[in-house]
């Protein structure tokens, strides 16, 4: 009889430890807002936010988006540091030609809270890793198809 008075207890305090932890983590987001689809020469506006809700001194430490009108061969870059805990960045540029992709990519690093260096995800920033190769996470992307319509 003790172990089934005993086990929706113990199921109890599984749940309220498990509701306490993510109760205390920490949300970080990264996101860009893109159409789909555009025409070609159309005026695109693109949106990126990141931001954090540690209160550990933790804030984005680097804010890396580019985009690419010609399907990944040459990127702009828009690069900042320290940006404080939220940062929205826009970038507006005209579509390619028809049959081609605009690409716009984000890498974010949020840093000097006690996580350490890591990623959207929590995960700690493997720099020489994928930082460098813009794999998901640190990076996001978003492609836009440039149609007739």
């Amino acid at each position: 009889m003790k172990l089934k008075t005993l086990l929706p207890a113990r199921l109890l305090v599984t749940v309220l430890a498990l509701a306490a932890v993510s109760a205390w983590a920490t949300n970080r987001s990264v996101v860009i807002t893109a159409p789909t689809t555009a025409r070609p020469g159309e005026s695109v506006h693109v949106t990126i936010a990141a931001s954090t809700d540690a209160t550990d001194g933790e804030q984005i430490g680097f804010f890396h988006p580019e985009y690419s009108v010609d399907g990944g061969k040459t990127w702009i870059t828009a690069y900042a540091e320290k940006v404080g805990r939220a940062a929205t960045r826009a970038v507006d540029f005209q579509a390619g030609a028809e049959g081609t992709k605009a690409l716009v990519r984000v890498r974010i690093a949020f840093r000097g809270g006690k996580a350490g260096d890591v990623d959207f995800t929590g995960a700690p920033i493997a720099w020489g890793g994928s930082w460098g190769t813009w794999a998901t996470p640190p990076a996001k992307h978003a492609s836009i198809s440039v149609t007739a319509h």
